[in-house]
Protein backbone atom coordinates (compact mmCIF):
# COMPACT_ATOMS: atom_id res chain seq x y z
CA UNK A 1 0.00 0.00 0.00
CA UNK A 2 2.78 2.39 0.50
CA UNK A 3 4.21 1.86 -2.33
CA UNK A 4 1.14 2.96 -4.45
CA UNK A 5 0.19 6.08 -2.14
CA UNK A 6 3.47 7.85 -2.50
CA UNK A 7 3.13 8.15 -6.53
CA UNK A 8 -0.18 8.99 -5.94
CA UNK A 9 0.37 11.79 -3.62
CA UNK A 10 3.10 13.37 -5.82
CA UNK A 11 0.87 13.34 -8.60
CA UNK A 12 -1.91 15.22 -7.13
CA UNK A 13 0.41 17.42 -5.68
CA UNK A 14 2.02 18.10 -9.24
CA UNK A 15 -1.58 18.77 -10.72
CA UNK A 16 -2.83 21.50 -7.92
CA UNK A 17 0.61 23.51 -8.56
CA UNK A 18 0.04 23.56 -12.49
CA UNK A 19 -0.76 26.59 -14.21
CA UNK A 20 -2.78 26.45 -17.39
CA UNK A 21 -1.63 29.00 -20.34
CA UNK A 22 -4.70 29.96 -22.68
CA UNK A 23 -4.48 31.22 -25.92
CA UNK A 24 -5.94 35.11 -26.97
CA UNK A 25 -5.90 38.46 -28.77
CA UNK A 26 -5.77 41.06 -27.00
CA UNK A 27 -8.51 43.82 -28.09
CA UNK A 28 -8.34 46.40 -25.51
CA UNK A 29 -5.15 47.56 -23.04
CA UNK A 30 -6.64 49.89 -20.40
CA UNK A 31 -3.46 51.02 -18.34
CA UNK A 32 -4.56 53.49 -16.48
CA UNK A 33 -7.34 51.17 -15.03
CA UNK A 34 -5.41 47.98 -14.90
CA UNK A 35 -7.31 46.68 -17.45
CA UNK A 36 -6.81 44.23 -20.19
CA UNK A 37 -9.81 43.02 -22.77
CA UNK A 38 -8.78 40.06 -24.38
CA UNK A 39 -10.42 37.51 -26.87
CA UNK A 40 -9.46 33.99 -25.43
CA UNK A 41 -10.37 30.22 -26.00
CA UNK A 42 -11.92 28.25 -23.11
CA UNK A 43 -10.29 28.58 -19.63
CA UNK A 44 -11.15 25.23 -18.41
CA UNK A 45 -9.89 25.67 -14.85
CA UNK A 46 -12.31 28.77 -14.39
CA UNK A 47 -15.15 26.23 -16.09
CA UNK A 48 -15.22 29.82 -19.04
CA UNK A 49 -15.83 29.36 -22.71
CA UNK A 50 -14.25 30.93 -25.34
CA UNK A 51 -15.20 35.19 -24.81
CA UNK A 52 -14.18 38.22 -25.24
CA UNK A 53 -14.06 40.17 -21.69
CA UNK A 54 -12.04 42.41 -19.48
CA UNK A 55 -9.28 41.29 -16.91
CA UNK A 56 -7.79 43.03 -13.97
CA UNK A 57 -3.93 43.13 -13.81
CA UNK A 58 -2.42 43.56 -9.90
CA UNK A 59 0.29 45.24 -12.00
CA UNK A 60 -0.10 47.98 -14.44
CA UNK A 61 3.61 47.60 -15.38
CA UNK A 62 3.04 43.85 -16.88
CA UNK A 63 0.58 45.14 -20.09
CA UNK A 64 3.45 47.83 -20.91
CA UNK A 65 5.11 45.92 -23.32
CA UNK A 66 1.47 44.53 -25.06
CA UNK A 67 -0.43 45.83 -28.40
CA UNK A 68 -3.46 45.43 -29.22
CA UNK A 69 -4.59 42.67 -31.56
CA UNK A 70 -1.01 40.94 -30.41
CA UNK A 71 -1.73 37.39 -30.25
CA UNK A 72 -0.88 36.17 -26.52
CA UNK A 73 -1.04 33.31 -23.75
CA UNK A 74 -1.97 34.70 -20.53
CA UNK A 75 -2.77 32.50 -16.78
CA UNK A 76 -6.10 33.88 -15.50
CA UNK A 77 -7.31 33.47 -11.72
CA UNK A 78 -10.47 34.87 -10.41
CA UNK A 79 -9.49 36.54 -6.68
CA UNK A 80 -12.37 38.42 -4.43
CA UNK A 81 -14.71 37.49 -7.67
CA UNK A 82 -13.24 39.29 -9.84
CA UNK A 83 -10.68 38.26 -13.06
CA UNK A 84 -7.32 38.66 -12.97
CA UNK A 85 -3.95 37.53 -15.95
CA UNK A 86 -1.35 36.72 -13.27
CA UNK A 87 1.13 36.29 -16.20
CA UNK A 88 1.03 37.22 -19.69
CA UNK A 89 3.66 36.50 -22.72
CA UNK A 90 3.64 36.61 -26.26
CA UNK A 91 2.84 33.71 -28.68
CA UNK A 92 3.27 32.99 -32.51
Amino acid sequence: MKKLFLPILLLLSFSAHSVEWTKGEIRRIDIDNKKITIRHQEIKSLDMPEMSMVFQVENAALLQSYSVNERIEFVAEMKDKKYFVKEIRKSN
